[in-house]
């Protein structure tokens, strides 16, 4: 009788955890495809028009962005973006480029009712640098968890 009882706990353990997994899952699919449309709607509206067309382009933005998960853990929604410039940027240029990027991922995050449980900027560049001179890496954070929340904190307060 206790092992029946036992198997049912198991059994039912494991389904809450299936559960959690495929919640999580769906999340961070959610919070990947908020991350493209953002990136794909805030870079043409940058000034300087530094990136080369085709890179804007959603299916583009789509195919080419990833997860930083693997490097941060499984609670982290921050995606990648790498584009060409046309031009080379100095270090002044990008840390415009970002804090430009910054208000206009807010005013999208307005415009479509985003919000966070954590923090007022629900939408964030947390990264952003220039790798063989002319690619322009992006991370963009969808600030959902507390998790992504620390993670943004942690590359601030390592840029410091």
């Amino acid at each position: 009788m206790i092992w029946i009882i036992l198997l049912i706990i198991l059994c039912l353990l494991f389904f809450l955890v299936l559960s959690i997994h495929f919640y999580r899952l769906n999340q961070f699919k959610k919070n990947k495809t908020v991350s493209d449309l953002a990136v794909a709607n805030c870079l043409p509206q940058i000034s300087n028009d530094p990136f080369a067309k085709s890179d804007l382009w959603l299916k583009n933005i789509v195919h080419n962005s990833h997860s930083v998960v693997s490097f941060w853990g499984n609670n982290v929604d921050v995606f990648a973006y790498q584009f060409k410039l046309k031009y080379q940027f100095n270090q002044l240029q990008v840390d415009q480029l970002q804090l430009d990027l910054n208000q206009l991922l807010q005013e999208y995050a307005k415009q479509q009712q985003i919000v966070s449980p954590v923090t007022k900027k629900p939408l964030v560049v947390s990264d952003c640098w220039i790798e063989n001179q002319n690619n322009l890496q992006l991370e963009v954070a969808v600030v959902v968890n507390q998790a992504t929340f620390a993670y943004v904190q942690d590359v601030n307060r390592a840029e410091q």
